[in-house]
């Protein structure tokens, strides 16, 4: 069923909208066409926010971004705006966002950027024959959210294992291993990205930094890991945003590699 007005006579009698400050236009005021113009001008400013980050088409392939700022984390990014933008052809789905960084990005055919790499959303985007044929605003996506209860996955390794940036604050052990295993580090992650290792079988547990570095008292060199086979060591490590690890937290005696 359709949506329901007030009753006509309820209607009329309004006045204002109390939250908005839109007036309502009087019965028999004139001139309508000034009372109109300030409906219009209550209502732009009302609704001007809403313009902020707004993709909008150019013709063809062709587009422009209102301009608008965010915050990511501390620092307040501001966006000027663009246009003369231009999407790919032929592509089903283009999502477009800005990074933590500011920059538009919009060559992006599979998915957004998972919720633990900071961006916002601007649209989701098809292309067919020169010209843009379908359009969704995806910045409500970052409206509303649903409470979650925060708890830390905990995986445990038989064999070696390459970590992302989505599995920021996840516990790692090496439970179950007959051998040697290697966690490796993801490079060119956002600073505060962490993780914590955990020896839990007799066999040597390696912390591999890829081209960075794992920076505590055994050792500082880049692309060496660090390993340990006593049941109950830990490391804890968090990234500096430069490439290297920090270690926040350990216990046992742990190795760099030769």
């Amino acid at each position: 069923m359709a949506e329901v007005y007030p009753s006509d006579s309820d209607l009329l009698d309004l006045l204002s909208e109390a939250e908005t400050g839109v007036e309502y236009i009087p019965t028999g005021t004139a001139p309508y066409y000034l009372h109109f113009r300030k409906l219009l001008y209550r209502l732009l400013l009302a609704t001007r926010r809403a313009n902020d980050l707004r993709l909008y088409d150019e013709g063809g392939l062709t587009f422009g971004v209102k301009p608008g700022k965010f915050w990511a984390g501390k620092t307040l990014v501001e966006y000027d705006g663009s246009s003369g933008n231009v999407f790919a052809d032929d592509k089903s789905n283009i999502f477009v966002y800005i990074d933590n960084a500011g920059v538009l990005q919009f060559t992006d055919y599979t998915m957004f950027p998972d919720q633990f790499s900071p961006h916002v959303r601007l649209a989701e985007i098809t292309t067919a024959d020169g010209d843009i044929t379908s359009f969704v605003d995806c910045r409500d996506q970052h409206s509303l959210a649903m409470p979650t209860v925060t708890t830390r996955v905990v995986e445990a390794h038989t064999e070696n294992d390459q970590l992302s940036h989505s599995e920021s604050g996840s516990v790692h052990t090496n439970l179950g291993a007959s051998g040697a295993v290697t966690i490796f580090m993801p490079s060119f992650v956002a600073p505060g990205t962490e993780y914590t290792i955990s020896v839990q079988a007799a066999q040597q547990l390696n912390i591999d930094p890829v081209a960075g570095a794992i920076i505590d008292d055994s050792g500082v060199t880049a692309s060496k890991y660090k390993y340990c086979s006593t049941v109950g060591a830990f490391m804890s490590v968090v990234s500096d945003g430069n490439g290297d690890w920090i270690v926040t937290g350990k216990s046992g005696t742990w190795v760099e590699e030769a």
